[in-house]
């Protein structure tokens, strides 16, 4: 089974308003030469923690990773090949840039490097909106930037359901997004915490699925399909990096905060992940070992148990539209188990709430808009696999976790 990669580029020329991710203003923080070159170094110190040795997908996100000077960007994916990973001849190779920061120049070196997709952070073309979210483009910036891009793989990223949107707004985004008919969209509806700044005179939630119906149809009409609940694409276009995280499947985490994931580890997966700390994360990157839970505190690290494996599984599968397929399931997880599941899942259809077919389960239209609630009902616990015969894997179906 071939590896996914995942490095984390935590630079950005502001800090978004409603973004939560382990990100800092361009001038906050080390030089970009210096983090790059701890990227390295962990990539140098920890590359034999993976019996996989061959790349399917390096995604760069952050952040903003197209901060950075190009070469340091071909450098750590050459240093992935220096130290022995080969990578798929097909390998999907992902940049997350921001509108205003790629050039003809940037562009030549990416693809020079073997940087073959790109993902743009353009949210809106609406330029009071982009400022009240805090992003320093316009939307001249974006089509600049698309334009660009044109004739080449890329992901549009649309933010909905902001302060002071409209249906009308909206429909305005999707016309220009047609002009420019991207390979892929990712649509995401504004989501911040009661009391946040931006909760404030956003739509109500009855027009927040009109919106979202809204888009799916529009882009239905420009040939990009629902392949995800919110995920829009060519055929043919799909991510397969994100794919990897809704199919169960390895991948490693490099730099500051990233995480980890090994389904191999332990009896149901092991999750990792690096510190929040540019402190830390330099101090930990220098530890050479071949066992993760040496190099790591024990806060950095679980050993997923049956019922968080379990709700993991689920919930991930069901967000494709392909849907939770049982001999996944059986691969997986002990006979007693999935009996267990399919008793819930047909609960699930009997609600309405999805669709049963060929051994798959798929979140119907009903269940799409009420997903949340899916996977409430798809959230397990410990007593719910209280049976010791239920705690298993498949492979050793009475082992307790």
């Amino acid at each position: 089974m071939p590896l996914s990669v995942y490095v984390h580029i935590p630079y950005c020329l502001q800090r978004c308003r409603y973004c939560d991710f382990t990100t800092f203003e361009w001038t906050e923080i080390l030089p970009p030469e210096r983090y790059a070159s701890q990227v390295l170094q962990e990539i140098r110190n920890r590359h034999r923690l993976w019996p996989e040795r061959e790349i399917a997908t390096l995604y760069f996100g952050g952040g903003t990773p197209s901060l950075l000077a190009p070469e340091l960007i071909v450098a750590i994916k050459s240093e992935l090949a220096n130290v022995g990973f080969r990578f798929q001849p097909d390998a999907e190779i992902t940049i997350e840039i921001n509108p205003a920061t790629l050039t003809p120049e940037k562009l030549d070196v990416y693809l020079a490097g073997g940087i073959n997709r790109f993902s743009v952070g353009a949210q809106t073309f609406d330029d009071a909106l982009l400022s009240l979210c805090g992003r320093k483009h316009s939307a001249r910036d974006t089509r600049a930037t698309l334009e660009l891009l044109r004739g080449y793989n890329y992901s549009f990223d649309l933010l909905f359901a902001l302060p002071g949107q409209t249906s009308e707004g909206l429909q305005r985004d999707l016309e220009e997004v047609s002009a420019f008919a991207p390979p892929h969209l990712s649509a995401y509806c504004l989501t911040v915490p009661e009391g946040h700044p931006m909760a404030s005179g956003r739509p109500p939630e009855n027009e927040q699925v009109e919106m979202f119906d809204r888009i799916e149809s529009h882009l239905r009409t420009i040939g990009l399909h629902k392949y995800e609940i919110s995920n829009f694409a060519q055929v043919g276009m799909e991510s397969r990096h994100n794919g990897v995280y809704w199919r169960d499947e390895s991948y490693w985490g490099i730099g500051l905060s990233s995480h980890s994931y090994s389904p191999s580890l332990g009896t149901h997966g092991m999750r990792f992940w690096n510190p929040k700390s540019l402190k830390e994360y330099a101090l930990q990157v220098e530890r050479c070992a071949e066992d993760f839970t040496a190099i790591l505190p024990d806060g950095q690290y679980e050993r997923l148990k049956t019922h968080e494996a379990l709700t993991d599984f689920s919930h991930m599968f069901l967000r494709t539209m392909r849907g939770l397929p049982e001999d996944a399931l059986h691969n997986k997880f002990a006979p007693l188990i999935v009996e267990q599941v399919k008793s819930r899942l047909q609960r699930l259809v009997e609600r309405g709430w999805l669709e049963s077919s060929a051994g798959h389960w798929q979140l119907s239209r009903e269940g799409q808009l009420l997903s949340n609630k899916v996977f409430e009902e798809l959230t397990f616990l410990p007593a719910d696999l209280a049976d010791r015969r239920l705690t298993g894997s498949k492979a050793d179906p009475y082992c307790s976790v």
